[in-house]
C-alpha cells in the first residue's frame, strides 16, 4: 500500500543496514506516525519503535500502538509518574537488542514538519551504551541513521529514504569508562552530523532561508539527485555564495502528476479523493498528522471504492 500510495519512493544506501545482529535505526521525525510506517513497510527487517508515552493513555490506542510493535516513553511534561515507566520501556528495548532485535527511535524527541534536524535527546546513547555495557561491548551492536525526505508533508509526494553509514557504538568504549558524559556528548554528535547528511537541513534563519529555497529549487529526474541539488542550494544560501544549477526543470514527478490527471483518473479518483480530504479536514486537528492520517484514509477508502466501482459495473454489463 505504501508503494502504491506515494507517487514515487526510493531507498537509498540498504547496504547499510546490517542483516542480522543488533541495530538501533535512529531516523528523523518530520511527518508523525507515517515515519515509522514506512520503514518498517520498506525495511527487510521489521523493527520495533520507541514513541512518545502520551498517545498509550487510551486502552484501545495502547493495544493497537503495541500490536504495532510500539514502546511509549514519556517525557517530562507527561509528569513523574510516566518518567519513571521509562526504566520499564528502557528495559524491554535492552533486552530486545541483546536478542539482535531491530529498535528504531526518534532521536529529535518529537516531530516537527522542519526540513532541518533538531538536537538530539540522549536517549538513543542512553540505551546504546546501556545495552554494551551489559555485554562490555561485545554485543556488536551499530546505530543506523536514517534519512526520510518528503517532497510534501500532507500528500503522496515524491519520497526518498536514505539509509546511513553505521556507528559502532563499541568505538566509544574507552571514552565511555573514563567519562560517559563524554561519550554521549561524542556519540550525539557524530550520529547528528550523519543524520544531517541524509536530508535537507536548514539551520539559519529557517523562514528566510526555506522561502529563498523555494524560489531558486529546480527539480530533477531522479529524487536521490534532487536532494543532493537541494543540499547544496540551502548550503549556497546559508553560506551566501553562488550556486549554478542545470536547467533540467522536467522531472517525473511532473509527468506523474500529467499521467495522474488524465481525465479518466480524475473521475474515478473524484470521490475516494475528497472523502478522504473531508475526513482528514474533519477528524485531524493537529496538521503534522495530516499526512499520517491521509494514508490511513486511502489505503481503506480506495480499495472499497475500486471494488464497488467492479461490481457495479459488472452489474451493468451483465
Amino acid at each position: 500500500m505504501v508503494k502504491l500510495y506515494f507517487r514515487q519512493i526510493k531507498i537509498m544506501g540498504r547496504e547499510n543496514l546490517p542483516s542480522e545482529g543488533p541495530v538501533i535505526l535512529a531516523i528523523n521525525h518530520q511527518n508523525a506516525l507515517l515515519d515509522a510506517l514506512l520503514i518498517n513497510a520498506l525495511f527487510r527487517r521489521n523493527s520495533f519503535f520507541i514513541t512518545r508515552g502520551d498517545i498509550f493513555r487510551s486502552p484501545v490506542m495502547n493495544k493497537i500502538l503495541r500490536g504495532l510493535k510500539m514502546l511509549p516513553v514519556y517525557r517530562l511534561r507527561d509528569g513523574y509518574h510516566g518518567i519513571k515507566r521509562n526504566d520499564e520501556t528502557f528495559e524491554a528495548a535492552r533486552k530486545m537488542l541483546l536478542h539482535g532485535k531491530v529498535l528504531g527511535i526518534f532521536p529529535e524527541g518529537s516531530h516537527s514538519l522542519l526540513y532541518k534536524i533538531r538536537p538530539l535527546k540522549k536517549g538513543v546513547a542512553r540505551l546504546a551504551f546501556m545495552t554494551e555495557e551489559a555485554t562490555n561491548f561485545t554485543s556488536g551492536l551499530v546505530v543506523v541513521p536514517v534519512g526520510i525526505q518528503y517532497e510534501s508533508h500532507f500528500g503522496p509526494g515524491r519520497t526518498l529514504i536514505s539509509i546511513g553509514e553505521p556507528i559502532h557504538t563499541s568505538d566509544f568504549k574507552d571514552t565511555y569508562y573514563s567519562d560517559q558524559n563524554l561519550a554521549n556528548e561524542r556519540f550525539l554528535h557524530v550520529l547528528s552530523e550523519r543524520m544531517k547528511g541524509l536530508v535537507i537541513d536548514i539551520q539559519g534563519d529557517y523562514e528566510e532561508i526555506y522561502r529563498q529555497f523555494t524560489d531558486k529549487r529546480i527539480f530533477r529526474n531522479d529524487i536521490a539527485d534532487q536532494l543532493k541539488s537541494d543540499q547544496a542550494l540551502v548550503q549556497a544560501i546559508e553560506k551566501n555564495t553562488p550556486h549554478i544549477q542545470s536547467n533540467e526543470k522536467v522531472p517525473v514527478y511532473k509527468k506523474v502528476i500529467d499521467v495522474m490527471w488524465h481525465p479518466i483518473w480524475a473521475f474515478i479518483g473524484f470521490l475516494p479523493r475528497h472523502l478522504v480530504n473531508l475526513l482528514v479536514r474533519k477528524f485531524t486537528r493537529d496538521r503534522h498528522y495530516f499526512g499520517t492520517m491521509r494514508f490511513i484514509y486511502s489505503i481503506f477508502i480506495y480499495p472499497i471504492f475500486l471494488l464497488i466501482l467492479v461490481v457495479a459495473i459488472r452489474l451493468i454489463l451483465h
